[in-house]
């Protein structure tokens, strides 16, 4: 089974974020599905897609995005005939989980799952570099009685089953608690079990007893009976499953009843309408084995960010432009100083001065030929106002060998007013040139082309303001194993809009041009497990180049509301996007509303606490996405007002 490197990368789908550590556990689950294919194919076993994986594939034809595994469907006959053929049939490092086979394994539904966790080569290989253990559950279709007093005393029975089962979850030890919930299962089903003999499969074949005592015998209606008797009390008819459809789902086909349509309806009822999945007790279900994982890392910690308040600390900084700025207004002052000291008489002095200016005026100049290189118009500028100061010089030197400067104030003095006059006038024509020479630097590092659209309104409006100095330099990144080694290069510049002049990264000096503002809209640095941009691109990297950082996300997602059960897997994945460095060394993340900034602050608040999330309030804001368009209120127009008044 073959995947596009595409298919591993974050996206968000039906407006919710899927990080790309879940794309490879589908991909691993579709790889597992592909092993009991083969078995149920050669021995002529019929399965089913089923719940949720069964929904996306007619839905969709894929997996849901809030979906986390891979579920199927066998009658009871089928499945016995499965499990007798696993025995020579299933490959090495897979096994068959039930109460009867695997220890510390308590459910009422069985597994295929792989046995081991770490990174070894050929786990990452066969697994799509997942690390964890993957599974495909296994879910036993068997008949209903149809006597609703029949039913109602399994569904008894089968609840006395589930609290020994989560009391075994909850605490394997079979100590005195345990045993007298045993024996009032035991007066329940009125049996004894041997404490001779191994618990669990004693167990197994109790519950395998009870949901099998209407096969045969039933009134045509089927159940995975202890969902139906302890969850949702779905049924469909034995007829849904006379014939095997084949349909599309993801990269491959997978086979769903015929019947599916009154299956969906009795497990969701109007299932054309999308409801995201809420329950977050175990999505995504690889979180219980990072801790095991954690021991395979070592020295392998990019796989998990932990926040230091060091990545808060952003000390001032000024680059050429606003040290030429600062020069000019020292210029200007200086200026000011000179006109006192003649208003005063002090002849002397102001020739000390002016010299001093002149000195200095001569240095500044240089510093801009070598930025600019000869004929800049700021350079003239400045040989305009060096010739000013001379003329002011002289002037000044003549009345000082008239001495006549006791008999008419220098206020009344029309020829220095005038040369004085001019002199301001230079400084005021050098400050506005040079803003035309030395404009804002306004950096765009995009990775993919294809995110592009996310910035492309922002940067056309930057291009047409004559102030700002805009440069797009699309950046390289990598594919990652599983263990964190990187793999092939990518690099996406040639495939950007070709209206747009595009800057080589391997040309452009960060350091010498200083910029007053980089845009990025990777947040994550080394802490996707699936892809990272370049290391020197990391956002710690590159707030050390610029005055401002600010990051715009790639995307945007449905609104979450932290508080709602139903977003509880998309307040969830926010950790994949918002737990990240690159929220935190930014000067500034605009995100796509003002309900979405308080949803990042409460993830940050869960991760980081209360004080930083207090922290982080002003260096987020809700002013929308460029993605939305000209939506009033969160479109581009909000967007590029925000930056703007940022800058």
């Amino acid at each position: 089974m073959e995947f596009e490197r595409e298919f591993f990368y974050d996206e968000v789908r039906d407006g919710f974020y899927i990080p790309g550590i879940i794309k490879r556990l589908w991909a691993a689950e579709l790889t597992v599905l592909s092993d009991i294919d083969r078995i149920c194919k050669k021995y002529d076993i019929p399965y089913y897609a089923d719940g949720g994986t069964l929904l996306g594939a007619v839905r969709d034809g894929n997996f849901i995005p809030w979906d986390d595994d891979i579920d199927i469907m066998m009658l009871r006959e089928d499945y016995a005939r499965f499990q007798d053929v696993l025995k020579d049939e299933l490959p090495e490092g897979l096994s068959l989980n039930t109460l009867e086979t695997k220890r510390n394994y308590y459910s009422f539904f069985s597994t295929i799952s792989t046995t081991e966790i770490g990174f070894q080569s050929r786990l990452l290989e066969k697994y799509r570099e997942y690390p964890f253990i993957v599974s495909v559950d296994i879910f036993v279709i068997d008949e209903l009685s149809g006597n609703v007093e029949e039913e109602n005393r399994r569904k008894e029975i089968l609840s006395g089953f589930l609290a020994i089962i989560n009391r075994l979850n909850e605490n394997p030890v079979k100590d005195d608690t345990f045993q007298e919930e045993l024996n009032k299962l035991e007066e329940l089903i009125n049996m004894r079990f041997d404490s001779s003999l191994p618990f669990e499969k004693q167990l197994y074949k109790a519950i395998e007893t009870e949901v099998c005592q209407f096969n045969g015998k039933g009134k045509g209606m089927l159940a995975c009976v202890p969902w139906h008797c302890l969850q949702a009390e779905c049924q469909y008819p034995k007829s849904a499953f006379h014939k095997t459809k084949w349909v599309p789902f993801s990269n491959t086909t997978i086979p769903i009843p015929e019947g599916f349509d009154v299956i969906l309806s009795a497990e969701y009822g109007d299932y054309k309408i999308k409801r995201k999945g809420a329950d977050t007790h175990n999505y995504p279900y690889f979180k219980k084995y990072e801790e095991v994982l954690k021991k395979y890392i070592r020295e392998k910690e990019e796989f998990y960010y932990s926040f230091s308040e060091e990545d808060l600390i952003r000390p001032e900084v000024q680059n050429i432009r606003d040290l030429l700025m600062l020069t000019v207004e020292r210029f200007c002052s200086s200026h000011q100083e000179l006109m006192k000291k003649l208003e005063n008489k002090e002849l002397f002095a102001c020739l000390q001065s002016l010299s001093i200016m002149q000195e200095e005026a001569i240095t500044f100049g240089n510093i801009i030929e070598k930025q600019k290189g000869e004929g800049t118009e700021s350079v003239f500028m400045i040989e305009g106002y060096c010739e000013a100061l001379y003329e002011v010089h002289q002037s000044i030197s003549e009345q000082i060998a008239k001495n006549d400067f006791s008999k008419v104030p220098f206020s009344v003095r029309k020829d220095l007013k005038e040369k004085m006059k001019h002199v301001e006038t230079c400084l005021d024509s050098l400050q506005h040139t040079l803003k035309k020479d030395f404009k804002k630097q306004v950096i765009f590092l995009p990775h993919s082309a294809k995110h592009f659209e996310s910035l492309r309104p922002l940067v056309d409006a930057l291009l047409q303001d004559e102030e700002i100095d805009c440069k797009i330099i699309p950046i390289p990144y990598y594919d990652k194993c599983g263990d964190g080694r990187l793999k092939k290069i990518h690099y996406d510049g040639l495939d950007y809009p070709k209206e747009y002049k595009i800057v080589d990264y391997n040309c452009y000096n960060f350091l010498a041009d200083f910029s007053d503002c980089i845009i990025i809209n990777s947040p994550y640095d080394e802490y996707n497990p699936v892809w990272t941009v370049d290391s020197q691109f990391y956002s710690r990297e590159m707030k050390k180049y610029t005055k401002k950082l600010v990051y715009i996300p790639w995307f945007v997602t449905d609104e979450i509301n932290p508080k709602s059960e139903e977003d509880g897997k998309a307040f969830k994945n926010m950790e994949y996007y918002v737990n990240v460095p690159g929220i935190f060394h930014s000067d500034l993340s605009i995100v796509q509303s003002e309900g979405m900034k308080k949803a990042y602050l409460a993830k940050i608040e869960e991760f980081a606490g209360k004080d930083i999330a207090k922290k982080m309030e002003k260096k987020i804001v809700g002013a929308g996405s460029c993605l939305f368009g000209d939506k009033e209120g969160q479109g581009i127009k909000e967007v590029i007002e925000c930056f703007k008044s940022f800058l």
